[in-house]
Formats: structure tokens, sequence, C-alpha cells
């Protein structure tokens, strides 16, 4: 069998016979329903918890297989509530994994040892818990610094902030804190 050759045109050295134009990225802004979707989507007032499953609550919920609990293998799995309604519980594991569980399957935890981790995450999900959509808030920003803005909605796992610059952003709940009291936003 002959070999079979290609003739392929590779651009390797710049052609001035060719004229390149210019090509340019355009990346569009996200919109306020995609940082809306990235946060869970916005809490409802239909969207009450049920008795005990306020956010910052530490939970336990089993794991593994139904045959396996039926069994009485119940192995439980330490979390902390972020958002509940009657048909859900959403349970944070640690700062990146995310459980959403039926009620039924999930239980206060009743004392004992938690992982620093968790208590952490507790604490932030609480004083998330208390923030209503109005108030004036401050934020971590990705270069680490202290910005103002106030919630204009409240979602799932954190909120659509407007900065005093009037540019709407999404935060989560871990780096949203109430502003201090006379601070302006």
């Amino acid at each position: 069998m002959k070999g079979v050759s290609k003739k392929l045109n590779l651009p390797l050295f710049s052609d001035p016979a060719i004229v390149a134009t210019p090509t340019k990225e355009v990346r569009k802004k996200p919109s306020i329903d995609a940082a809306r979707a990235r946060l869970g989507g916005r809490v409802n007032e239909i969207d009450t918890p049920p008795a005990g499953f306020a956010p910052g609550v530490l939970v336990t919920f089993p794991v593994g297989s139904p045959a396996a609990r039926a069994a009485g293998d119940d192995w439980r799995m330490h979390g902390v509530v972020v958002f509940a309604s009657q048909n859900e519980v959403h349970v944070l594991l640690d700062g990146v994994r995310l459980r959403r569980l039926p009620p039924s399957d999930v239980t206060i935890h009743e004392g004992g040892e938690v992982a620093i981790e968790l208590e952490k995450i507790a604490g932030d999900a609480r004083l998330f818990g208390q923030l209503v959509e109005g108030q004036s808030v401050r934020y971590a920003d990705d270069s680490g610094g202290l910005v103002n803005g106030k919630v204009v909605e409240k979602c799932r796992w954190g909120a659509l902030v407007l900065r005093e610059d009037g540019a709407v952003v999404a935060v989560g709940f871990r780096k949203l804190w109430p502003s201090p009291t006379g601070a302006s936003a």
C-alpha cells in the first residue's frame, strides 16, 4: 500500500499577503437570571422551613443505600442547613458539596463534636438567615476588600447585592454580612 500524503497549509510564519482580521472575544455580562440561578433561585415567602430547620442549624442525614439503612447499617453524615422548605432541605457538607434532601431524612444534630469548618459554615448561614431584602450589607470582593451594598434579592445560597456604583452582583452567603450600624450603602 502506498503512503497517503496530504498537503497541509499551516500558518507558521506571518504572511504579509494574508491580512488577518482582528478577532475580539466578546464576553457577555452574566444576566440577573443567571446570577439568581447560580445562587439557587429566589427565596419566596411560601418557602417556609419545617420547624427547627433554619439556616445555620447543624444536622445529620443517612448515607448509603436504602437496603443498608433497612438492615440497620445507618451511617450518618453531618452538614449545615443553608435553605429549607416544606419539600426539601439544602444541606452543605463542606464549603463546596451540597445535598438536597427530603425533610424526613434530616435530623437536627444533638450535641457531640462537629468539624470546625462546619461550625464556621453554620455561623455564616445563621447570619445570612437574618438578612432581609433592602438591608445594607458588606461583602468580600474577589480582591479580599469589603464593599458596601444593599440586598435587592435574597436567594437560597446568597443574595443579589446592589453596589454603591449601581452594579448588581451575586454574592454567596459566606461572603455577606450586615453593615455596621450607621454605615451607608
